[in-house]
């Protein structure tokens, strides 16, 4: 295993789906941080192309959007196994996107070491851009663990909440 290859923290969705979209929002909010060690990607809906971006990585937190019939907002912890299709289980394009490249990886002897997926629990995934309520708020959590399993400092959190802020501010002020 290359050692040099970064962590990577992933994030997949469809903008274009409501809630779906919440693993690229999260990701988007890291936009232009510096998170030594950890490579920030965002993937949206890509499919089996994305196995050159998983390969040889020893660590990997993907952000997701996931209707597994919990609260909406509340974050999973899960493994790939436990995302694999069962027979008759639907499944979004990213999601199959994601575990097809994932499997291409292990067919070229190239599989990351560990892979955890954050799943939020979505509220609305009709045709629309935005975020519920409750899914826009579950971010920073998610984005809080993410960084945790990373072994990454979740200060930047706060230092990326305080610009979005100033940055907010003087939108309005002008």
């Amino acid at each position: 295993m290359d050692t040099s290859t970064p962590n990577l923290l992933l994030g997949v969705g469809n903008v274009l789906q409501g809630d779906d979209g919440v693993g690229v929002y999260a990701v988007g909010r890291l936009a232009g941080v510096e998170l030594p060690g950890v490579e920030v990607y965002e993937a949206g809906t890509t499919g089996p192309e994305l196995a050159a971006v998983l390969e040889r990585r020893q660590k990997i937190v993907v952000v997701d959007a996931i209707d597994a019939g919990a609260e909406p907002g509340t974050v999973l912890r899960l493994t790939p196994d436990e995302i694999r299709p069962s027979l008759g289980a639907t499944l979004s394009l990213h999601q199959l996107g994601f575990l097809h490249a994932l499997e291409e990886t292990r067919l070229m002897d190239a599989a990351p070491i560990d892979v955890t997926i954050l799943a939020i629990q979505v509220a609305d995934v009709e045709s629309g851009i935005g975020l519920s309520v409750p899914v826009e708020a579950a971010i920073d959590k998610v984005l809080e663990l993410a960084l945790e399993e990373l072994g990454s400092p979740t200060d930047v959190l706060q230092r990326v909440r305080a610009s979005k802020s100033r940055a907010s501010e003087r939108f309005w002020c002008a």
